[in-house]
């Protein structure tokens, strides 16, 4: 027997097999590349968002003794000795070479200005003095040059008290130099108990402003103001650049000192694959450092407290993201998972359809005395030269897809390969295990393998009881870093495979009731075709559990999405509050208000007033916002904006007042704003104020007029639009393009929610496999037909003698095959619409829709409907063509005799 000859003869059967292998392996090899790039690329998102702050490693000195950090020098030998303690996994995601902004250095904490030398002294500022490595190759200097060496002043002019005092030269930022009025040629007095002098010899800006460098160091560059709202004053705080020689004398003052060596973590290097391994190395690097006897500070066991402390929040983001990514993981499975078993599925029938096209010639060479070795041999032979080149061509092009080659790329490729052959071989084994054993499945029956029930009943409970598990516990394990249980991801295919295990047993009988129904009218074709329909058949098994997984995973497809694209929507609205919002922090001009309203797309625009005032003298503080609620409301209404309504008008000097729950205990509330005003609590807030104030608590909405009734005048800081299609890029330039006034429009934040790389993934995926699996079940319907074609038209051909005319033929075929289809499709709809809720909280999809919760999966019921009901449709309709023109016999064909 030549397979060469097999495949030449069958060339029809076999390329059609080498076209799914090959859509299949490119499919099954390609997604989990994009998969694994989007979660990539998520991660970086999340580094990115993240302050360099959180995500370097830092090792901090908490040591009482630091006399032998003096040198820049003895930094050095402490950054080679800490990275050199670094295990290797962690050491791998940190930068290395020119780009590295790693750094080391000394900082002083807290040291009030106590005067200046000369007038122009200003109350409440602190000047800390700091040397950091790398600092001077990322600053540039607007005047003055770089600080030098310290030096000892005998006395100080002014201050008789002041003798031989250290006076440190250092260089300011020129946004301190400005705000704080430190002009160059200031000396300032620093600390009480013990003061130094500081010298302001040059004023600097920063090269990059944007590097994660400044992270570290942004008091180096940028005015902290913290507010005293008990004392009604502001404090301000930078810190200047010292030079390198100013070490020594740091240390040897009694000052608090902040050693730190930092090591900045690449993120591009950081990847959900070795996120966990770089979360177990941070452990295990804390270990280490705590108890390290080797550093600049050796540790001593008789004080008992470790001379470093680890600072890092990298192992906090990491497990936050992974436990994000268990939700895409398990969507992913399930669309794998489905994905596989349809490919599987419709290559098991394209084998059977090239089986039963060698069955003839295969059945012949057995009874002329071939072994069964040799005929198994021969047609897994024909299947592998179809098989295997559009296999290793689909593998080589899914490399073309950007992304890593995880494990499921290879795998999902064997997979398909080894039970495709291995599913040949079974075939052909059963099959002509003897010479001659031809027989009809639809008539003789088949009694049910014990071991097959036994095993499918284990799948249905496994799946019922990962369910259940799935509900209660969730995704994780009792390790939550440890990410999500594998058996758990598994349990939304399982469910599919229950389900098809159960339709598959179950379908004939409630179509025995239909075919004794249809038995008692007086047209025989119906009975007939319904007939065929109930029996159970060797080929019925396959299209139930390709066309089931088919329909679920593309109807759970649509709900899921349908849903998480409304909640993206409405995390969108609540985001901006309005078509577009302008806020500001302190009062808009009324010229710029004026050219908003003049924006294009712009039509209303509803002023609000926004601000932090206290309640009564308890020192409690509220976030106040007045409004008119009612313009807010018109501006609003085509929106899922829920805008609670205006209170009701109150004769004067009332003013009536919102507040939230938790403060529906007052009645009447006093508050400093603007002015001191009285209050009259007339509702309470349920859902705060979505837009306007993401704060629910400490709450309390006024009328947009509460400060002119209280005798101030009028305010406004926030601007809520209405409109279409407003250009965010035309709104800022309205705004003068300020950096103190934010503004937002509902396109730029529905942007942002769907823009994620993880969310527009789950989408596309959704959409690509569900079109993938729609033309995966129309071709498994007429495979599944081309199977029984020549059964079905000798058959048909017989009954044409009898009478029966080419129409009812083409209806007998149709009702055949229809009820497989409908009630396949219910149940996928079924169980396609269930498994949003049967998964229950363990699909928690918002992180993917701005935080809110996604479960009103009740709003897109209709697309999944029209789904199912338009690829039965198809389906339908392809048999109902395969059996109008491709099983076509002429009566003439009928009757030859051997027919």
């Amino acid at each position: 027997m030549n397979p060469l000859l097999l495949l030449k003869v069958h060339r029809g059967a076999a390329t059609v097999l080498a076209l799914l292998a090959l859509s299949a392996t490119l499919l099954v090899g390609a997604l989990p590349r994009a998969f694994e790039a989007s979660y990539d690329g998520a991660l970086q998102g999340v580094l990115d968002d993240t302050a360099a702050t959180l995500t370097d490693v830092t090792v901090s000195v908490r040591a009482f003794d630091t006399s032998a950090l003096t040198t820049v020098d003895a930094f050095a030998a402490g950054d080679r000795h800490f990275r050199g303690l670094l295990p290797g996994e962690v050491s791998e995601v940190l930068y290395h070479g020119p780009r590295d902004r790693s750094h080391y250095g000394a900082k002083t904490v807290g040291t009030p200005v106590a005067g200046r030398l000369g007038r122009g002294h200003r109350p409440y500022q602190y000047v800390d003095m700091a040397w950091v490595s790398g600092a001077d190759q990322r600053i540039r200097y607007v005047a003055g040059k770089p600080p030098g060496a310290p030096t000892t002043v005998a006395r100080v002019p002014g201050h008789p008290e002041l003798r031989n005092v250290t006076l440190f030269e250092i260089a300011l930022s020129k946004q301190a130099s400005d705000k704080m009025d430190i002009p160059i040629g200031t000396t300032l007095i620093l600390g009480h108990s013990l003061p130094t002098l500081a010298k302001v010899t040059g004023v600097y800006e920063a090269l990059a402003p944007r590097d994660r460098y400044w992270d570290h160091n942004h008091d180096m560059l940028t005015v902290t103001v913290l507010r005293q709202p008990s004392l009604d004053i502001e404090e301000n705080y930078i810190t200047g650049l010292t030079s390198p020689a100013s070490l020594t004398k740091l240390a040897g003052e009694a000052r608090q000192l902040d050693y730190r060596w930092v090591f900045a973590v690449d993120n591009d290097k950081l990847t959900a694959r070795n996120a966990l391994s770089v979360i177990d190395g941070v452990g295990a690097y804390l270990r280490t450092i705590v108890v390290d006897p080797g550093g600049p500070i050796p540790y001593n066991p008789r004080i008992g407290v470790a001379p470093y402390e680890l600072l890092t929040s990298l192992p906090d983001v990491l497990s936050g993201f992974l436990g994000r990514l268990s939700t895409a993981q398990t969507l992913m499975f399930l669309i794998l998972g489905g994905l596989v078993t349809v490919a599987v599925g419709v290559l098991i029938l394209a084998v059977q359809l090239l089986a039963e096209r060698m069955r003839a010639g295969l059945t012949l060479a057995r009874a002329r005395g071939a072994s069964l070795r040799q005929i198994v041999l021969t047609g897994t032979a024909v299947v592998a030269m179809a098989l295997l080149p559009p296999v290793l061509a689909g593998y080589a092009l899914a490399f073309a897809y950007p992304g890593p080659a995880t494990a499921a790329v290879h795998v999902g490729t064997l997979l398909i390969t080894l039970v495709t052959l291995a599913f040949t071989a079974a075939r052909l084994a059963t099959g002509h295990r003897r010479p001659i054993d031809d027989r009809r499945d639809d008539v003789v029956a088949r009694r049910l393998s014990p071991r097959r029930v036994a095993l499918e009943v284990v799948v249905i409970v496994l799946a019922l009881v990962g369910a259940y598990l799935l509900r209660t516990r969730g995704l994780t394990t009792q390790t939550l870093r440890r990410g999500a249980d594998p058996f758990l991801m598994l349990v939304p295919a399982a469910l599919t495979i229950a389900t098809a295990l159960i339709t598959l047993r179950c379908y004939p009988y409630p179509l025995r009731l239909i075919v004794w129904v249809a038995g008692r009218a007086r047209s025989a074709v119906p009975f007939v075709g319904l007939t065929l329909a109930a029996r159970a058949r060797s080929v019925t098994a396959l299209p139930v559990i390709i066309l089931l997984p088919a329909l679920t995973v593309s109807v759970y497809g649509a709900v899921v999405g349908g849903a998480l694209e409304t909640t993206q929507r409405l995390a969108a609205w609540q985001a901006t509050g309005a078509a577009a919002r302008v806020e500001a922090s302190a009062e808009l001009p009324a010229d710029v208000i004026e050219r908003v309203r003049h924006v294009p797309g712009v039509k209303t625009v509803i002023p609000a007033d926004k601000g932090t005032a206290q309640i009564g003298l308890s020192g409690k503080t509220v976030t106040v916002v007045a409004v008119d609620l009612e313009a807010y409301r018109r501006a609003v209404a085509d929106t899922p904006l829920d805008v609670p309504r205006a209170p009701a008008a109150m004769p004067a000097p009332a003013i009536p007042a919102l507040v939230s729950p938790d403060l529906a205990n007052l009645a009447d509330v006093e508050i400093g704003w603007h002015v001191r005003m009285k209050l009259t609590r007339a509702g309470v807030l349920r859902g705060g104020l979505p837009g306007v104030s993401f704060t629910v608590n400490n709450l309390i909405v006024l009328p947009y007029d509460a400060s002119q009734r209280a005798g101030a005048r009028l305010y406004t800081n926030v601007l809520l639009i209405g409109g279409e299609d407003i250009d965010g890029a035309k709104l800022r330039a309205a705004t003068g393009g300020r950096a103190d006034i934010l503004v937002s429009t509902f396109g730029e934040s529905l942007r942002k929610v769907t823009g994620t790389p993880l969310a527009g993934t789950i989408m596309t995926s959704f959409r690509v496999v569900t079109v993938a699996l729609a033309v995966y079940a129309l071709l498994t319907v007429i495979i599944a037909l081309v199977i029984g074609a020549a059964d079905r038209a000798r058959a048909l051909s017989y009954l044409r003698t009898l009478g029966l005319s080419e129409r009812q033929a083409s209806t007998l075929t149709v009702l055949e095959i229809t009820p497989l289809i409908l009630i396949t499709a219910f149940a996928g709809l079924v169980l396609g619409l269930a498994l949003p809720s049967a998964l229950g909280p363990a699909i928690d999809l918002s992180p993917y829709a701005g935080a809110l919760t996604v479960g009103d999966y009740r709003l897109s019921p209709t697309m999944p409907a029209l789904l199912a009901a338009g690829l039965a449709a198809v389906s339908v309709l392809g048999a109902f063509l395969h059996a109008r023109f491709g099983a076509h016999r002429s009566l003439g064909s009928a009757l030859r005799v051997g027919e």
